[in-house]
Formats: structure tokens, sequence, C-alpha cells
């Protein structure tokens, strides 16, 4: 809605004398910056100061009210650069947002939005087209984002909770009721901090007292009119460690754990059109003050295997470990020097690849791309940014993949864990436990194979882009690797025939029988990332059980009095 007849104007300076723009000097966050003109500008009540995006769509500004308001209207006061198309949104734990308002054919000058008294703690411009000013694209430009509105003081809700120390990033503040299920190797009740969504409510929170178990929090408005209860049902995971490098020593990094991939498999070059060659020399992969360093140098080297000379060398290393399924998870900080390309990822054992770990030891008979590529983490030249890609063959043989990224800040000096879950069904690719690429692996059969780890910086080539005039060095730290799967997985499968316990029909529908040689106390049905699905208490040697859930691969453990078995039931 435009803010033009001279009436509406007269209406709107009027209320203003009894109104108070909530947003001034608050807090903002920006999709991008340009120049020195920071979100800040757009919220300091100086129209000769202003915020200004990159000239990409779409951009954001967000401003963070710090309690729960019933919010009037929105005013905007754009600059000449402004969004033809937007949105108002709002959100009161910056996760889940909803669109009040899209405006579809904005020109520019005052906006006034109506928020008819919803309540929110964060308001967000989300612009999705801009203007062209003659044939020039410029960015989104905003000399002025007010907001108006009251404190709601009848607000019990949450707008955060934090999970030892880590946003929750399923909470919805509507959202009552949730099952936590805990990162693998955490065994203990997590610490629960939350934020109110009006600041003068109060709350209370009593912690579960051992696991499985419930927290509650109890929150009561700052009138004391309303009161809502929030629960998270906490269960511990079923993954077990099965290898891991912590990087506890100095030196070399570990020959039994790792090989140093350096022969260069393209005609004295490597793939992507990648400027470096790797060694094995401490110079450029050493472990010290408890993680792995990977050197990426500006140094001319001519490589001993090839005889080619390159001006850069950097590290490669294949883990002497592979596996299936389960959850990997790395521990790291990026390089920040443009050009440089790190890399964590995975590919078939069986890939066919002169120089690399799998091949040497008489297993490289597939061809790339059929053995797979899981990337769980590259970094091009946009260092907030993180991507991963699946790759594996077309119809025809040909590569293909599909890929997503997040945005991740300040991945040089602060440390982020790059995950990845790995099951029948899917793959999910997560920054920090959020997932931001998942594949259906149910439907691709180049993912069921076993795969080695690879850690390495390549540099330029087609994600690394152009490498810095003024480049000398760069590192990728790594504090940790950790592969974690079911415990069946790393302790020799699932049939123990010597058991007597027999399930069928397998492949089943969902229903199924169960039998064994002795009593059976207990059946559990997990699904394949370790999560509880179902129990049944038995005291019989024979049932029929019926699994209600999408067809997957469950793992069924049966156990009496002197036995336990898991077994594997697929589900169509």
């Amino acid at each position: 809605m435009k803010r033009n007849p001279i009436y509406f104007l007269l209406l709107l300076s009027f209320t203003s004398l009894f109104a108070q723009n909530i947003a001034l000097q608050k807090s903002t966050t920006t999709s991008s910056v340009r120049g020195n003109n920071q979100g800040a500008f757009a919220v300091d009540g100086n129209q000769s100061t202003r915020w200004e995006s990159d000239f990409l769509d779409p951009q954001f500004i967000i401003v963070d009210l710090a309690t729960t308001y019933a919010l009037n209207r929105v005013e905007i006061d754009w600059e000449a650069a402004y969004a033809t198309q937007y949105k108002i949104e709002l959100s009161n734990n910056k996760q889940q947002w909803t669109t009040v308002s899209n405006i579809t054919s904005g020109n520019g000058g005052t906006d006034v939005v109506n928020l008819n008294g919803q309540n929110a703690r964060y308001v967000r411009m989300y612009g999705t087209q801009r203007t062209t000013i003659g044939n020039a694209q410029y960015g989104y430009s905003i000399f002025e984002f007010e907001v108006y509105g009251e404190a709601a003081t009848n607000n019990a809700s949450l707008s955060d909770i934090l999970i030892n120390g880590n946003p929750f990033t399923a909470f919805s503040s509507n959202q009552y009721n949730y099952n936590y299920l805990l990162k693998p190797g955490i065994n203990s009740v997590p610490t629960v901090s939350v934020t109110t969504a009006n600041s003068n409510a109060t709350y209370t929170i009593t912690n579960a007292q051992s696991l499985p178990g419930t927290t509650t929090i109890n929150v009561t408005a700052a009138d004391g009119s309303t009161t809502q209860t929030y629960t998270i049902n906490f269960t511990a995971s079923n993954y077990n460690l099965v290898w891991n490098d912590e990087f506890d020593y100095t030196g070399a990094p570990n020959t039994s754990k790792w090989h140093h991939q350096t022969y260069p498999p393209v005609g004295g070059s490597w793939f992507n059109n990648e400027e470096q060659h790797y060694t094995s020399r401490l110079e450029n992969s050493y472990v010290s003050n408890g993680s792995l360093k990977i050197k990426a140098i500006k140094e001319s080297y001519p490589d001993p295997t090839s005889g080619s000379t390159k001006q850069y060398t950097a590290a490669r290393l294949n883990s002497k470990y592979a596996f299936r399924y389960g959850r990997m998870e790395v521990k790291a900080k990026l390089p920040a020097a443009q050009g440089t390309w790190p890399a964590i990822w995975t590919l078939g054992k069986n890939i066919s690849e002169n120089g690399a770990y799998w091949q040497t030891q008489g297993f490289g008979n597939t061809a790339w791309p059929y053995c797979g590529e899981i990337d769980i983490m590259e970094q091009d030249g946009n260092k907030f940014k993180t991507s991963g890609a699946f790759h594996f063959p077309d119809s025809n043989g040909n590569n293909t993949y599909t890929t997503n990224s997040t945005s991740v800040t300040d991945t040089a000096n602060s440390w982020h864990v790059y995950a990845m879950e790995w099951s029948a069904d899917t793959i999910e690719l997560s920054v920090d436990d959020v997932v931001f690429h998942t594949l259906n692996n149910a439907q691709n059969a180049y993912f069921d194979n076993e795969h080695f780890i690879l850690l390495n910086i390549a540099m330029g080539g087609q994600l690394g882009g152009t490498i810095a005039a003024n480049f000398t060095s760069d590192i990728m730290e790594v504090d940790y690797v950790r592969v974690y799967q079911l415990q069946p997985l790393s302790s020799g499968g699932f049939d123990n025939q010597n058991i007597g316990v027999n399930i069928y029909p397998n492949p089943s529908t969902g229903q199924f029988y169960v039998e064994a040689a002795d009593i059976i106390n207990e059946i559990v049905i997990y699904d394949l990332k370790g999560r509880r699905v179902s129990s049944y208490s038995v005291n019989q040697r024979a049932v029929s059980l019926q699994i209600n859930q999408p067809p997957s691969v469950y793992l069924i453990k049966v156990s009496g009095d002197d036995f336990e078995d898991i077994k594997k039931l697929i589900v169509n």
C-alpha cells in the first residue's frame, strides 16, 4: 500500500505524534552489505544514511525488536534503488516466518504496510525483485525501516530455545511438544535455556532426570493472564563411535589411519583445472595443538612422479577406513583466502583412480562417477557459503549431480561441524546440525557401497576460482573426524543364525511374524538412523506385529533372558 494521498500523509503525521518507532536503534541482520552501508543505518533515525544490499535477488533485512509487540504497521523509506516485489514477514524465533504482506508492484518512495496487531519479535523485508534504473541493475537500498506497535504483555510464548548452547532449529513458538534425539556420543541430559517472546514474561525449567526423559518449560505472561507449557522429550542416540581421529598427537597424520594421495591422475595434473600438486610433506599436512592442519602454499613444486611443475602445493588425505551407512562428523575451520577450495567428502572405495588408497589395496574396479561421490562440504570464492553435492551417473552414464548450499558465517575463525547422516533411505548433509541438502537414497543405487573419507585443499579450478595475487599460504584446520554407526553394523552384521530368531515375510508390506527358539521378552523396532519407532513386551515364542511407518528398512531387535538378536526387515 502506498502513502500517496495527502489526507493519508496527514493522518500518519497525526498518529505518529502518539506512536513510537520501536525499530529505532534495534539490532539488524542483513543478507548482504554493499560498501559501508550497514543494516544499522536503516534503523538509526537518520535520513542521510541507508542500508544497501548486493546487486542480487533475493535479499533481506531483519529487525530484532528485542521483545514481542502487537504490531500496527511497517514504514519503509526507499532510496532510488527500491524493490518492485517484496514480502513483509514476521517471526518470534527468527526461523519460522509468516508472510503478512506480499507487494508485487512497488514503485519506491515510502511504503506503509499494515500488520493489524499481529504479535512478533522479528520483522523482515524479503526482496525478490529489484528495480532497474536506466539500463543498470542495483541492489536494495533503504533510508529508514520503521516499525510501530505496542508491547504484548499477555504473550506467554518462547522466541528461542537453546540446547547445550546451540539453537534448537526445529523450534516454533506455537509448537509445544518436541521429540529430540541426541547427537551420537551424548548420553547425559542436555542443558536447556530459553528466551521469552516478551522480555518481561517469566519462566521455570524442570530438567529431565535421566535419558530417556522430558524437560518441561512453563512460561507466564508479563501481565500474569496467560501461561504456556513446552516439553522436550530427550532420547539418547543408538549410534556408536566406530572410527575416529581426534588428532591428539604431534607430527605427521597417523599413517595407520590416513594415506597421502599424491599421484596426479590427469597427465601430471589433477581434476577440474586445479593448480596445485598434492604432497606428503610435513609442510602441507601436520598435527599440532590438538588439530590437523592441511596447508596450501604458493611455491614452485615439480611433482616427482609426473615431472610436471605447479605453483602451489597442498595435501589430499584418504582414510584407510571405509564404511556404509551411519553418521560422519568433521569439526573444522576453513581457509579464508580467495582461490582456496577446501573439501570434506567421500568416494566409493571401489573407485579406479591411480594413487587412491583403496586402489592400491586392490579395490579399484569402478570408474567415477559409478562409485558415487558425496561432497559434505565444499567452499568456493564465497567464503560465507557452504555447498554439498551428490555425484552419480545419469541414464547415459554421464556425471550428474544434485547440489545445494547454505550460509555459514566466520568459517575461518570459528569451528563448525560438517556432517552426513547416511541410510538406505536418505543421505542428509548438515552444518552445525542444520540439514541443508538431502538425497532420496532409496531410489539411487550408487550410494549403497562402502565409501572412504577425503580431506583436502585444492587451488583455483572450477570452484576455487581466481587465486588472490597476494596469496602465500592458508590452512584448513580439523579438530576431529568421527564415524558413528548402529552397533549391529559395527559388530558383525545383522544375522546371527545361532540364536534361532526368524522374521517373515521379508520383504513385508508392514505385517510380519517374529519367531524364536526361546521366550521373547521384548521386541524394539528402530529406523536406520537409530530412532526407536516402537517397542513391545512379548513373553512368548512367536508374535505377529505391524509397522505403521513409510516403506523403508527397519532394524528389529529381539531379546530374551539369554539372547539378543537384530534383524533387518524391508517394508515395501
